[in-house]
């Protein structure tokens, strides 16, 4: 959400070092990803199609989401259309709520994008507060120039929980990861993620909901390659 395949440099490069073939997608209008006439009227679903366009070309695949990313993952694995999948700070299907107060009260300046379909971009308070609360300042101060607008009806449909995900349809190897300090996706919530798919959960002590971009990111992507070697191979 408000990101792009650039965040995600240092996964990409440690797997490839890895032997893994490594790939990130930006989404519909997204860092010159494939343009939208009206972005805030996208839906959650529609990015679930970019990633489902991707995997037609790419062929069989690990999937791994963050924050949003995640609950594209699920709605992927969910088709069978991955090997395995490993969601990371996930935003959470329809049945976990996922709001809570630090997010609640910084919402309600938005309601009118949500509601009404218009794109959005947070500001570097909210962004500070809720996604960049692991960074060390100057590396937050970073971060704030590179979102783009997001979807109101698609931040809409994270926030209450308007995606379903049937677990019964979700056959793959599958692994969550929380992080102890996340607090627009917390752990807890992370937790019942994991509970929901009965897979491997891993928590990432110390971090919050940007882990990649952290200090000392190495080690919970470490684990996440540990865990793809056992589950998948390479």
């Amino acid at each position: 959400m408000n990101g792009g395949s650039w965040y995600l440099r240092s996964y990409l490069e440690t797997a490839a070092a890895a032997s893994w073939d490594a790939w990130a997608v930006n989404l519909r209008g997204h860092w010159g990803s494939r343009p939208v006439p009206d972005l805030g009227r996208v839906s959650v679903l529609d990015y679930v199609q970019d990633v489902r366009d991707c995997l037609a070309a790419l062929g069989p695949s690990v999937v791994i989401g963050h924050s949003m990313g995640g609950l594209i993952a699920q709605k992927i694995a969910e088709e069978g259309l991955a090997r395995a999948a490993v969601f990371v700070t996930s935003a959470a299907p329809r049945g976990i709520v996922i709001l809570s107060w630090p997010v609640l009260r910084r919402m309600w300046r938005r309601v009118g994008m949500l509601f009404g379909n218009r794109p959005f971009t947070p500001t570097p308070e909210d962004a500070e507060a809720l996604i960049a609360n692991g960074l060390p300042r100057e590396r937050a101060r970073e971060l704030y120039p590179n979102l783009v607008p997001e979807s109101g009806r698609a931040a809409r449909e994270l926030a209450f929980g308007a995606i379903p995900v049937d677990a019964r349809r979700v056959r793959c190897p599958t692994l969550v990861v929380g992080a102890e300090r996340d607090v627009i996706t917390p752990a807890s919530v992370q937790r019942r993620i994991a509970a929901k798919y009965a897979a491997t959960y891993i928590e990432a002590a110390g971090h919050a909901h940007m882990l990649m971009l952290e200090d000392g990111w190495e080690r919970p992507f470490d684990a996440i390659l540990t865990w793809l070697d056992r589950a998948v191979g390479r």
